[in-house]
C-alpha cells in the first residue's frame, strides 16, 4: 500500500489527502450530530416518564390501554405547544416575504440563492481529478464567488433565516414526540407487567385459609 501511495503523483496524493481529511470531518459531524439527537432522546424519554407519573401511581390509568390512550393525549398536547414557536418563526417569515415583495415586487426571487450571496461560492469541477479512474478533489476549488451584502436583500436574508430556524424547531420538536412516544409505549409493556420470578408455590404466604387471595384478573 505504501508503494501504491508513493508512486502516485503529486496530484493524486493530494486528493487522496483531501479526501481522508474530508471524511474526517463528515464522521466528526455524524457523530456531533448523533450525540446531540442521543441527548434529545435521554431528555424527552424521561419527561415522558414525568407526565404519566402522577396519573400512574394513584392509579388514574390502570391498563396499558389507558395508559397510551392518555400518555397519546399529553404527548400530542406537548407537541403542539412546542411547535408554537415554529409556526411563529415561519408567520413572521412569510410577513416579511409578503410585505418585501409587496415594496420591491420581486415575487419571483429565489429567496435560498439570494441568500446565497452571503457565503463564498465553489468551482468543485475545476478542482475535480481522477485517481484510479475515480473522480476525486485533487485541489481546493477556485472561489467564483465572494461573500456579498446588499442593503436591499436585507428583508430576503432576514425571512430566509426565519424560515431555518422553523424548520430546525420543528424537526427537534418532532424528534422530541418521537422520543416520548417510544417511552410510553416502552412503559406500558413494563409498568402493568406481573412477574413471578423469585416467586416460590411452596412457600408460606400467610394467608388465612378462610379468606384466601383474591383471583387475580
Amino acid at each position: 500500500m505504501m508503494n501504491l501511495f508513493i508512486s502516485l503523483s503529486e496530484t493524486d496524493k493530494r486528493a487522496l489527502i483531501i479526501l481522508v481529511i474530508l471524511l474526517v470531518v463528515f464522521l466528526i459531524l455524524i457523530a456531533l450530530i448523533g450525540v446531540a439527537v442521543r441527548k434529545t432522546m435521554i431528555y424527552q424519554s424521561k419527561r415522558a416518564d414525568t407526565m404519566m407519573h402522577d396519573a400512574t401511581i394513584t392509579h388514574v390509568v390502570d391498563t396499558p390501554k389507558a395508559f397510551l390512550n392518555l400518555g397519546r393525549r399529553k404527548n400530542n398536547r406537548l407537541l403542539y405547544r412546542q411547535s408554537i414557536p415554529a409556526f411563529l418563526l415561519a408567520l413572521l417569515a412569510t410577513i416579511i416575504l409578503i410585505i418585501g415583495n409587496l415594496v420591491n415586487g420581486r415575487w419571483g426571487d429565489n429567496i435560498f440563492a439570494v441568500t446565497g450571496e452571503l457565503f463564498f461560492a465553489y468551482d468543485f469541477d475545476s478542482a475535480i481529478v481522477h485517481v484510479f479512474g475515480v473522480p476525486l478533489i485533487g485541489n481546493w476549488p477556485a472561489v467564483i464567488h465572494s461573500p456579498e451584502f446588499h442593503i436591499e436583500n436585507l428583508y430576503v436574508y432576514m425571512e430566509t433565516l426565519f424560515y431555518v430556524a422553523a424548520i430546525i424547531v420543528e424537526a427537534v420538536a418532532c424528534q422530541a414526540y418521537i422520543a416520548r412516544w417510544q417511552m410510553l409505549h416502552s412503559r406500558a409493556r413494563t409498568v402493568f407487567s406481573k412477574s413471578l420470578d423469585g416467586y416460590n408455590a411452596s412457600d408460606d404466604i400467610k394467608v388465612k385459609r378462610d379468606k384466601p387471595l383474591p383471583p387475580s384478573d
